[in-house]
């Protein structure tokens, strides 16, 4: 059965909106055990409202947020106080894959960049999947599924010349969240054989 193919696999999810969970939602149905990691006010995307594109009330909760968390265990952490990043070192030593959607240099500023991850835990798979990659002119911009298609020029042939139309569902999101996946799997099968994590910039 798909769900027992990751079965024993640990997820550490770090990211927030669409990609990221969505792709350890994927990972979370073929069996692995998924701990989404959030910040202490949580994922905004939780109180999205589907209607507006805006955040509603404190305690709503939008079936966005539902559908790609699904089965996971949800952890409230702060990377930035002292207990938070000793629990979250705790956390990284044990799994088997990490997913961050964060900007380039943010984890290693939060004082888990590269070479400490390694340190405590050289079998780990890092996925890091960001708006434009950790290297290049555009690495810091911030962006969503409507920049990155606008930037290939899909707009043109999306709505009418006058007035474009956003795409839905957003193609950018989930082809970047299925891209993620199979890198991780791919790096996941490869650690069999070479006993040994990796690094995805996705």
């Amino acid at each position: 059965m798909l769900g027992d193919l990751l079965a024993g696999i640990r997820v550490l999810d770090l990211s927030q909106f669409l990609p990221g969970p969505f792709a350890t939602q994927m990972l979370a149905d073929l069996g692995a055990d998924v701990l989404k990691i959030e910040p202490p006010a949580g994922d905004p995307l939780r109180r999205l409202d589907p209607a507006t594109g805006q955040p509603g009330p404190e305690d709503a909760r939008t079936p966005y947020y539902d559908v790609v968390n699904a089965g996971k265990t949800v952890l409230a952490l702060d990377l930035k106080s002292g207990d938070g990043k000793q629990a979250f070192e705790s956390l990284v030593r044990s799994a088997d894959v990490l997913l961050e959607s964060y900007r380039p240099g943010v984890l290693e500023r939060l004082g888990f960049g590269r070479q400490t991850l390694e340190t405590l835990n050289g079998g780990l798979v890092h996925c890091a999947l960001s708006g434009y990659g950790q290297t290049g002119p555009k690495r810091l911009r911030s962006g969503h599924d409507i920049n990155y298609v606008a930037s290939t020029g899909a707009f043109s042939a999306s709505g009418i010349p006058e007035r474009p139309v956003m795409a839905w569902p957003p193609p950018a999101d989930y082809a970047s969240a299925q891209q993620s996946v199979v890198a991780i799997l791919g790096a996941l099968l490869a650690r069999v054989e070479k006993g040994k994590g990796a690094y995805l910039d996705i």
